[in-house]
């Protein structure tokens, strides 16, 4: 049925009640989790003895225990280490029992039994124990970086304990709920520096090299404990009485510095936004090669992956500048959302990674309107509401019952859906009332542990709304809803459905749904609220006659379909909307297409409507769709035609653009020209392709001929275009910077090789210490998707599995494999994935297996809809159009 042709369709099936469940407000006792809570860590006293040439440790710790009902065994976390000895200590330090100790491997438990029962009150333990250095971001790992004018590798020490590895490195409580204090010492080399969450104490000399002692943290979850070492240097700034450093390895400190004055100016913005200062007297951001391909946001030691973290005026694009605003923006919201204030099981982590997502756009706009951050967050939208309109997506709030499927909660839900709802809710409470409702929650709950319970409460006293009662259909159910416009003679009816693809009978569902809305007809029209608190409502003061654009602003987490005659308004002055609108617009159109809602016309339509505008948000819009749509071709022979369309679509707004920056220009304006690159060489645009090689020969004798900016786009365009010569050439400029960002540049160049022989010498190049573990992985999904080479690298994958595994973080260990095989549209190749993650994967891969799974069935049958419906209209309304 195409809803366009006959108006709106309402459901025939009754909406079913929604049965949502009511969460309590934070209470320890009653918070998930394996571990028992009749025994307690108060604190943590923890030596740690690194072997470098080993890469193992051994160490021991004393904890201080709060026993609160008699027991006669104590049960923690442990996981690939062993214990030596557990004992139960006195008062005064002396031995009082010897534990009979029991590893759970399973369970990643250790179980002390000792023979006499433990009264109630405070005791201590001891722990001896050893374990190893990872080679992936798991616990305590390493890795190893290339020495300034030399091939020469040397070895940094970090951790990543997120969400359940820090018992790989020391035994403890390890559940968000256990806080406890903090106290590390660790051995090192002499020539190395150490850092962790709090200052250093005293640093003593020891035969071994230096033994250094750091100060107590406050009370803290275990997963936020960090240590790093290595030969270091750092710079140093400080905002509000707060030390804060960049701290590299030796010779790049200097690159930090973008980073270290941007953390100056958020660390104050956030003081005054959340009410409440950061509580510790330092804050490190620590470049870590092999940071898990992104950032963690330890209490006071935020590590990153070097290339998100270090700048380099000569060499960094605008993009990189901006990413690296953006995540640690991000990563220090969590000082407050997470580390202050900790989600009390993993449940609830999007309390933790949503409103970080979100409070970190916020910042990033605030600071930087030139890069239009929440008009382009659109982008990181559309992902989310594309999972989520399948069946295998889950509530923003997903039940978790093991520390394995906390691993898969790290996902597009969880994050960007997170933020999405934060962004409209803020809107609808007002910013006022939202920022007076958070800082209230976080004074309530700060070092301590909450619910997403808490946080609707503590808007709902500051807005006074049922903010609980709008919340719940949000984070509590899975998908989203679509709202539906159709006009009679005298009125406007708005009504909801659940939007989906690829679903045979989803379960019908309703939300409390605010919406924006604003009459075009009038340019001094303001926008207005309406909330929708059931299937269908009239929209207030609106007549048939005007022309209404519905989520007005694009702060609403919905799809907007109307009837066919006020699209068909809305598609006339889509010129003259506000750019927000017209991002939105677009987006909504091609998700009905999806949906097989609407006809593939009206997307091309739409475009060609909006050919004249250079908006960035925009195009990346159009081009993520157009990208889309190419990747179905495919082995398929129309490829070319459809090619030929999207360069008849790009090349004009290029040809505004242009390969030079333009004076006065805007920020915006240089984003989009690195984009409309590497999208026209995608589509084989000679032009461009013969103007990067051209570039690329001139970097080549003077890199300096070569705008930071367009590096990246004309190294990509190069490397697909590549023969054996170029290859080699990227090859070896790859192997000599010491530079992470620009070595990543080089190696993706070379990934994007759309040569079978090319990708073949390429995906070897993941099994040797040549990049960063997690940067490593990253080039067999780069061969499969930037290279075209789906099969090749899936066969590689399989050949090589265990070798790889070694590599995968916790998270990347459920999630590599599934997004490698987003690859592929053949239902048979879902079949595979099913197959490979019951005999490979851990069960906590479940949740990722079943959305990719599901995403490559739906790409199969997208493929074999609107190819043969593109081809009609090309023929139709682009005869002329040839390969």
């Amino acid at each position: 049925m195409n809803l366009r042709l006959c108006g709106a369709a309402l459901m025939s099936a009754a909406i079913l009640p929604i049965s949502l469940y009511a969460e309590a407000p934070f209470t320890f006792e009653i918070t998930p989790g394996k571990l028992p809570k009749a025994v307690v860590p108060l604190s943590y006293d923890i030596q740690l003895k690194p072997n470098i040439e080993k890469l193992t440790f051994t160490g021991s710790e004393t904890v201080v225990l709060d026993v609160r009902k008699p027991a006669k065994t104590i049960t923690l976390n442990v996981n690939t280490m062993t214990i030596a000895s557990a004992k139960l200590l006195g008062a005064n330090g002396k031995i009082e029992q010897d534990a009979r100790v029991t590893i759970d491997p399973k369970e990643e438990t250790a179980t002390l039994t000792f023979d006499k029962e433990i009264r109630p009150g405070q005791h201590q333990i001891s722990v001896e124990f050893a374990g190893k250095i990872n080679e992936a971001p798991k616990g305590l790992y390493y890795t190893r970086y290339q020495v300034e004018g030399s091939r020469a590798k040397k070895l940094m020490l970090g951790t990543d304990m997120e969400p359940s590895d820090a018992r790989r490195m020391f035994p403890c409580w390890d559940e968000p709920s256990f806080r406890a204090k903090f106290r590390l010492t660790a051995t090192v080399p002499e020539n190395f520096t150490a850092v962790s969450n709090m200052p250093i104490e005293r640093e003593t000399k020891t035969s071994a090299g230096k033994e250094v002692r750091f100060a107590d943290t406050p009370p803290m979850s275990s997963y936020l404990i960090v240590f790093c070492a290595g030969e270091l240097d750092a710079i140093y700034g400080e905002a509000d009485g707060v030390k804060i450093s960049v701290v590299t390895t030796k010779g790049k400190a200097e690159t930090g510095r973008y980073a270290l004055e941007s953390a100056e100016k958020i660390l104050k913005y956030y003081n005054e936004y959340f009410g409440e200062k950061y509580p510790l007297p330092k804050l490190d951001l620590i470049a870590v090669l092999s940071g898990n391909f992104g950032a963690m946001e330890n209490w006071g030691g935020i590590t990153f992956d070097e290339s998100i973290l270090l700048f380099d005026p000569a060499k960094s694009s605008e993009l990189t500048k901006q990413n690296i605003f953006a995540v640690i923006a991000h990563e220090m919201a969590h000082q407050w959302f997470g580390d202050l204030v900790t989600m009390a099981w993993w449940d609830n982590l999007w309390l933790n990674e949503g409103f970080a997502s979100w409070m970190g756009t916020k910042c990033s706009d605030h600071f930087n309107p030139q890069w239009h951050i929440w008009l382009r967050s659109n982008a990181d939208k559309q992902r989310a509401m594309t999972t989520d309109a399948l069946s295998a997506t889950h509530p923003i709030q997903q039940p978790v019952k093991t520390e394995s499927e906390a691993a898969s909660a790290f996902d597009e839900i969880t994050y960007q859906k997170g933020q999405s709802f934060l962004r409209m809710l803020e809107s609808y409470l007002g910013e006022e009332d939202f920022r007076a409702g958070i800082r209230s929650y976080i004074q309530a709950h700060r070092l301590s542990n909450s619910t997403t319970a808490d946080l609707w409460n503590a808007l709902g006293e500051s807005s006074r709304k049922p903010v609980t009662a709008i919340a719940a259909s949000w984070t509590e159910q899975p998908g989203l809803p679509l709202v539906l416009m159709t006009s009679t003679e005298s009125s406007v009816t708005v009504s909801q459905e659940r939007f989906t693809v690829h679903q045979k009978s989803p379960k019908p569902l309703e939300w409390k749904i605010p919406i924006v809305y604003r009459d075009l007809s009038s340019t001094t029209s303001p926008a207005r609220v309406f909330l929708l608190e059931k299937k269908s409502a009239t929209l207030p003061d609106v007549q048939p006659s005007q022309n209404v654009k519905l989520n007005a602003g694009d702060v609403g987490y919905f799809r907007t379909q109307y009837d066919h005659a006020h699209f068909e308004k809305l598609r006339a002055f889509a010129p003259q909307l506000p750019e927000a609108d017209k991002v939105n617009l677009v987006s909504d159109t091609w998700a009905l297409v999806e949906a097989d809602r609407g006809p593939i016309s009206d997307y091309f339509k739409l475009v060609k409507a909006l050919r004249e505008d250079n908006s960035l948000a925009l195009w990346e819009q159009i081009t993520a769709t157009l990208s889309a749509i190419d990747f179905l071709y495919l082995g398929n022979n129309e490829r070319a035609a459809f090619q030929a369309y999207g360069r008849s679509i790009l090349k004009p707004i290029f040809g505004r653009v242009g390969w030079e920056p333009k004076k006065g220009e805007q920020v915006a304006d240089g984003l989009l020209r690195a984009k409309l690159i590497a999208e026209l060489s995608e589509f084989g645009d000679e032009d461009v392709i013969a103007g990067a090689r051209e570039r690329f020969k001139k970097f080549l004798a003077d890199p300096n001929m070569l705008l930071p900016d367009l590096r990246p786009a004309v190294l990509n365009v190069v490397g697909r275009y590549a023969n054996q010569e170029t290859w080699n050439k990227l090859h070896e400029l790859g192997l000599k910077t010491q530079s992470v960002e620009e070595k990543g540049n080089f190696y993706h160049a070379m990934a994007a090789a759309l040569s079978p022989e090319l990708a073949k010498r390429t995906l070897p190049l993941s099994l040797t210490d040549e990049l960063p573990a997690s940067r490593a992985i990253f080039l067999i999904a780069l061969v499969a998707r930037a290279g075209e080479q789906p099969e090749i690298a899936w066969d590689f994958a399989q050949a090589n599995r265990e070798k790889l595994d070694a590599k995968l973080s916790a998270v990347n260990a459920v999630r590599f494999v599934p997004y490698l095989m987003r690859g592929f549209s053949d239902p048979q190749r879902a079949t595979e994935l099913e197959t490979y993650a019951q005999r490979y994967m851990p069960p906590g891969a479940k949740s990722e297996v079943e959305k990719a799974a599901e995403e490559i069935r739906f790409n199969a049958d997208l493929k074999a809809r609107i190819i043969p419906e593109i081809h009609k209209w090309l023929s139709r309304e682009n005869p002329r159009l040839k390969s």
